[in-house]
């Protein structure tokens, strides 16, 4: 019995020794699970502060060309998407004409730059200090899908760029010269359909010419678009110049991209024009006449999808804006 309690006690000694040796690792564990975990609650709210905030300021300088306060925007949206408020911002740079780079990093409460690690410190890591990087960048739409496959001439879109009311029929030209001193007709015309299940159309400006839809019908395959179009805006190509043959439009030279707020149309096959909370004033489209109605407005998208977006394309009042890193 002796012998039995002595070497228990024995054991006894040597449990302690393997715990005093596993505490170290231990302690790393802990480290790793709460202050590691911390740092990756900062660093995404930090990211989310810098994107939020490159997006704010690209949008801003993308509605009128100039970049107001980019540092207070800056500010805002980083501290209002940190948990504590809090976060240090560097004053945003500007590489191009077109980019904005937001960088943040952490702050805490009593004006310290780094987070403490109340277990880290036990294995020799003190604080750690997280940064965070956003890039967006905005421009004019190079090539896009548009969900109404019409092409409206730039004679209609440039004397109507003080947003009132417009109505621009597809039997009606207001005849006027490109920059080369070629005559545009006017009006509008249908473009060649992705598939002709579908109503929507993509248009490149690299291609430098969109292929028209034979005929001059309405497609019965935008009935589902047109039932959701009535107050929308939406990007619409304008062309500056029609190939033609025989008096048809063959394909159209794309200028660039407009943003047009539809309020009504009449095409055959029936279609209506809304007349719903409209000056009274505002164009009509009777009798024969097939047309669209609406206004030309400045419009900046944050998620044009399926659009590709260039600071050298022409600005028609379209703007796309996008984290680009």
């Amino acid at each position: 019995m002796r012998r039995l309690i002595s070497r228990l006690r024995e054991e006894q000694g040597a449990s302690a020794v393997m715990v005093g040796i596993l505490l170290i690792p231990l302690i790393g564990c802990l480290a790793i699970s709460l202050d590691v975990g911390a740092l990756y609650v900062e660093r995404a709210q930090l990211q989310n502060g810098a994107d939020a905030a490159a997006l704010a300021i690209a949008q801003e300088c993308a509605e009128d060309g100039v970049c107001n306060s980019p540092g207070a925007l800056a500010n805002t949206f980083s501290d209002s998407n940190a948990n504590d408020g809090l976060a240090n911002n560097l004053a945003p740079s500007f590489p191009n004409s077109h980019t904005v780079v937001v960088s943040t990093s952490t702050q805490v409460a009593g004006g310290g730059n780094a987070i403490e690690h109340p277990f880290a410190r036990l294995i020799g890591v003190d604080s750690t200090t997280v940064h965070a990087t956003a890039t967006a960048e905005w421009g004019s739409p190079a090539a896009s899908s548009v969900v109404l496959p019409i092409a409206m001439s730039y004679c209609d879109f440039r004397p109507a760029l003080d947003g009132t009311l417009q109505l621009i029929r597809y039997d009606e030209n207001k005849t006027c010269n490109n920059a080369a001193g070629e005559p545009i007709p006017g009006g509008f015309g249908w473009l060649k359909r992705s598939s002709n299940g579908t109503c929507d159309a993509f248009v490149d400006l690299d291609t430098s010419s969109a292929g028209s839809e034979a005929g001059n019908s309405y497609p019965g395959a935008c009935d589902s678009v047109m039932s959701d179009l009535e107050g929308r805006t939406v990007l619409v190509p304008i062309f500056d110049r029609a190939l033609t043959t025989t008096g048809t439009a063959k394909s159209y030279h794309i200028y660039g991209f407009a943003a047009f707020t539809v309020t009504g149309w009449k095409f055959s096959g029936g279609n209506s024009m809304p007349q719903v909370n409209l000056d009274p004033a505002a164009p009509k489209c009777t009798g024969n006449c097939r047309g669209i109605q609406g206004f030309f407005s400045h419009w900046v998208s944050l998620d044009a999808a399926g659009s590709e977006l260039s600071p050298t394309a022409p600005n028609l009042g379209a703007s796309i804006v996008r984290l680009s890193n």
